[in-house]
């Protein structure tokens, strides 16, 4: 039987995006389709294949039939050599003209981004730069696998050093910061930080905390700083991101955590009304990733090199910035942040 006039490659890169998201819901979401557009194509696929390739019973582990799971690793094939055969084109017979595209989180989108943009630009061979946002590193991993992204800003997980195909670099270790509204004492602040006995009386926006509901590699260490710290502080408010729970607290209602790289992307505004103090922890390490394909691509592994320099030099920046002639507590390692 031959497949080669019914399989197109839309329908490879639907059961590649079932396959890596896990459901043909978030295939849709992943691949920014409408569910039924999906679900119209993978019916096409099985039908010209003559199997079934997704399991429709929910409560099944598997999401991938046998033959879904043969055909989602083709897909993930030819859809790579496809890509590395394109970039190779171009390399060889002259047409040097590459899209770029950069994905991170919300939490990252601050000068990083411009200096991102400002590489590709520089560089005539690249015709088009785009950026993506996620909501978590193991979406941007999502991201990667079904090419939506050619280079990615995200924590170093465990998948990812699991993943063969992919190639990172580790550029910093992010650290976790603790923002308070900055009516509130100093004094009571490096306390706490301190581990001292909290008063029985406390001002009312260390009662409260804003929990962050996304996915985040520190998840775990902030909630046993809390524990440890500050255990009166109830997760009464919430934020899908980091950056919304800065915004509740620059309002005077509670206190949360965030990363050193949000700090340096935070406005005036919030910087104004909020204290930032150094937990002494790290929170996660940070990569560039880009697919090894891609980086058998000059220009592409060029941009990839020259990104890491420039993201890295960057964060060290700010951190020396940021912390310099700051007060320090009795942990040798914490500061306080005026802003």
């Amino acid at each position: 039987m031959s497949y080669s006039n019914g399989i197109t490659l839309r329908q490879l890169e639907v059961i590649n995006a079932i396959a890596i998201s896990g459901s043909i819901r978030k295939a849709a979401k992943l691949l920014g389709l409408s569910q039924p557009t999906i679900s119209a194509q993978l019916a096409k696929l099985e039908d010209d294949l003559g199997a079934q390739l997704v399991h429709r019973d929910r409560k099944r582990c598997e999401v991938l039939t046998g033959a879904g799971e043969l055909w989602a690793t083709t897909a993930r094939n030819v859809l790579a050599d496809l890509e590395q055969g394109k970039s190779r084109h171009c390399e060889q017979f002259g047409q040097q003209q590459y899209k770029m595209s950069l994905a991170t989180i919300p939490s990252h989108a601050g000068r990083v981004l411009g200096l991102a943009a400002a590489l590709a630009h520089a560089d005539p061979r690249i015709s088009e730069f785009s950026l993506e946002f996620a909501t978590s590193s193991a979406e941007l991993l999502d991201y990667l696998a079904i090419r939506k992204a050619s280079v990615a800003l995200l924590a170093k997980t465990e998948t990812l050093r699991e993943t063969t195909s992919l190639k990172y670099e580790v550029l910093y270790e992010d650290r976790i910061l603790w923002a308070i509204p900055k009516s509130i004492d100093p004094k009571l602040a490096l306390e706490i930080i301190n581990g001292s006995v909290v008063p029985k009386t406390l001002p009312q926006a260390l009662t409260k905390r804003v929990c962050v509901t996304a996915s985040h590699e520190w998840r775990v260490k902030s909630n046993a700083w809390y524990k440890s710290h500050l255990p009166v502080a109830v997760p009464y408010f919430s934020s899908d991101l980091h950056v919304g729970a800065v915004e509740i607290v620059a309002q005077g209602l509670a206190t949360c955590h965030l990363s050193m790289t949000l700090h340096g992307n935070l406005p005036k505004r919030v910087r104004e009304n909020v204290a930032f103090y150094d937990t002494g922890r790290a929170a996660q390490k940070m990569a560039l990733v880009m697919p090894r394909h891609l980086m058998m691509v000059p220009t592409f592994a060029s941009y990839f090199a020259r990104l890491a320099d420039a993201v890295r030099q960057n964060y060290t920046s700010h951190e020396q910035a940021s912390l310099q002639d700051m007060p320090v507590s009795d942990h040798s390692s914490v500061h306080l942040f005026a802003g």
